[in-house]
């Protein structure tokens, strides 16, 4: 995928989450966050710096569209953070040759699944942690974060089946 292409993930990202996403709520409680998907897909030999701060901005501008200033920023650039760490310890029987990119068809199922979960495993926890702003009901928030969780990384399985293909070996 080509810079360009980088930019128009990032556009249609925020405007599906915020257009589409925001408005559907099940159960009054569970509200995926698609737009993580922009850091996640972001190629390995991205510098850490630029990661970093991408993934900020995806945040910072998710909350200027949803008043909540400073959560999905934090929870974003967070997981942007750790996103190198969390890559170099899952266990890979492919090797990060330049031409691959952290997706499903490039991965296979089982790396990319737990590269998914973990990395929005740590954002939803943070970002329900810091809405709640207390651990007074620590199972209740701990709950409903684990349902977004639930949600969030089956919608992001669903797009890497339906937008992405694997990348051109060479």
């Amino acid at each position: 995928m080509s810079k360009y292409g980088y930019v128009l993930s990032f556009i249609l990202l925020l405007l599906f989450q915020i257009i589409i996403v925001n408005s559907v709520s099940l159960w009054g409680i569970i509200t995926p966050m698609v737009y993580i998907l922009f850091i996640l897909i972001l190629p390995f030999q991205t510098p850490r710096w630029l990661v970093v701060l991408l993934g900020f901005l995806m945040g910072f501008s998710v909350d200027m569209f949803t008043g909540v200033l400073g959560l999905h920023a934090i929870a974003s650039g967070l997981i942007a953070f750790l996103r190198m760490p969390i890559i170099n310890v899952i266990p890979s029987k492919v090797t990060f040759e330049e031409h691959l990119r952290p997706i499903l068809w490039d991965m296979h199922f089982k790396w990319y699944f737990q590269y998914v979960l973990y990395l929005t495993l740590i954002h939803h926890i943070v970002y329900y942690f810091l809405e709640a702003m207390s651990f007074d009901n620590f199972l209740l928030v701990l709950g409903i974060a684990l349902l977004n969780v639930a949600f969030t990384v089956l919608l992001l399985m669903l797009f890497q089946v339906i937008f992405f293909k694997a990348s051109k070996r060479y």
